[in-house]
């Protein structure tokens, strides 16, 4: 009788054991509606459409006309594998280059930049995507 609940103990565990070792390995099936798939597909065509989204480019200068074409061209000639633009909102006309999605890039172009372009600064705003 003193081997009694030694016995039991002994009975448990090998039992609790040999549940642990029947478990297998299954294999997992997804059924998705085909409303999902056309939901989906609708989603990428709008994707593709996109011609721009929020980012972040850098501001080179913003001033009047002659002196604006004169920073876009010195730019181009520094930078020439950064795109640049032009654009004109009354009373300024301002030069901005890049298009970054995260303001992380943007940061670090802006380090190597601000060497050549003292005054430049980060904007966030709409980026071409360039597909």
């Amino acid at each position: 009788m003193k081997f009694m609940p030694l016995i039991y103990l002994s009975f448990f565990l090998f039992f609790s054991l040999s549940g642990f070792a029947q478990q297998t390995i299954g294999k997992v099936t997804v059924k998705t509606d085909s409303d999902i798939d056309k939901v989906i597909s609708k989603k990428k065509a709008y994707n593709k459409s996109l011609k721009t989204m929020n980012g972040y480019k850098i501001q080179l200068f913003f001033g009047d006309e002659k002196k604006a074409y004169e920073e876009k061209d010195k730019f181009r000639g520094l930078f020439p594998d950064i795109p640049v633009k032009i654009i004109f909102r009354s009373p300024d006309w301002k030069v901005q280059a890049g298009n970054y999605l995260s303001r992380l890039d943007a940061d670090r172009a802006l380090i190597d930049i601000k060497n050549d372009f003292s005054g430049a600064i980060v904007l966030e705003t709409e980026i071409d995507i360039n597909q």
